[in-house]
């Protein structure tokens, strides 16, 4: 099967659902085999109800269809002894791994001083932590076989803080930085490591942020159009494909010279004054 990623292996965290979900079949489509990886449980914490076993299962049919390889593997990102069985499981499927998508994150929304240990344990956990973990049980794969690709998933909130979204902004500037480190470290090896941030992409998070400021009955799509018109320049919405393309980019040889860099995939978000 020709594609720009035809006959590599990639590994997507938080592959069950939205961006995630979009990633997986988009390096699907040019070619590459998947593992698609997912807690595939319930978080009560997170604003997302997450990637259920049924919804990553039909994933890996749909990339199945496409006459590409394909495994479904339940994984916690935050817990070193999970990863590292998910990558073994990984290798054992088949036998390498070219590309790795950082993509598994949650969030909640909360006042500063209503932010509990817990809350900030579990999102840096998550979001910075289980990025460190799966980068550190997948590199020496990709140092063996001197080439590899990672893309891990920040956003423009790693950037710019956002009012209730305190933990969340600094575990996406931790990613931020920690691909700006980790690049200068594995560039002689032949292994790119960049980033892409979101801005507000339409994904079952959102449709769940979205719930708490939006009065009952009305439409969240709407609601989400007019926050696209007040924070982006394009003033349209953003589709997990956005960022798959994005992603895609990365992961193919025409960014082969490009690493350390973080890019926004937002609209033209507009950056308080």
């Amino acid at each position: 099967m020709a594609g720009r990623v035809a006959g590599k292996v990639a590994i997507v965290t938080g592959a069950a659902v939205g961006m995630g979900r979009a990633d997986a079949l988009t390096l699907a489509c040019e070619g590459a085999d998947v593992a698609a990886v997912d807690i595939c449980k319930s978080q009560p914490l997170s604003l997302s109800p997450g990637g259920t076993a049924g919804a990553l299962d039909q994933l890996i049919q749909e990339i199945r269809g496409l006459g590409r390889r394909a495994i479904a593997v339940h994984c916690d990102v935050s817990k070193a002894n999970e990863v590292g069985k998910m990558v073994k499981t990984v290798m054992d499927e088949f036998g390498r791994i070219d590309i790795l998508v950082n993509n598994a994150g949650v969030v909640t929304i909360k006042p500063f001083l209503e932010i509990t240990e817990g809350d900030w344990d579990w999102v840096l956990d998550v979001n910075l932590k289980g990025t460190f973990l799966c980068c550190k049980y997948v590199v020496p794969h990709m140092i063996a076989q001197k080439s590899g690709k990672i893309v891990n998933i920040g956003s423009v909130n790693g950037r710019e803080g956002m009012a209730g979204h305190l933990h969340y902004c600094c575990s996406k500037a931790g990613v931020h930085m920690l691909t700006d480190a980790l690049s200068k470290e594995l560039a002689q090896y032949n292994i790119n490591v960049n980033c892409v941030a979101p801005g507000a992409v339409w994904t079952p998070m959102m449709e769940a942020a979205l719930k708490l400021g939006t009065p009952e009955g009305e439409s969240l799509w709407d609601a989400y159009l007019a926050s696209c018109k007040a924070m982006c320049t394009f003033e349209r919405p953003q589709m997990p494909e956005d960022i798959a393309n994005a992603v895609l980019f990365l992961v193919s040889e025409e960014s082969r010279n490009m690493t350390g860099y973080t890019f926004y995939v937002d609209g033209g978000h507009k950056r308080a004054m």
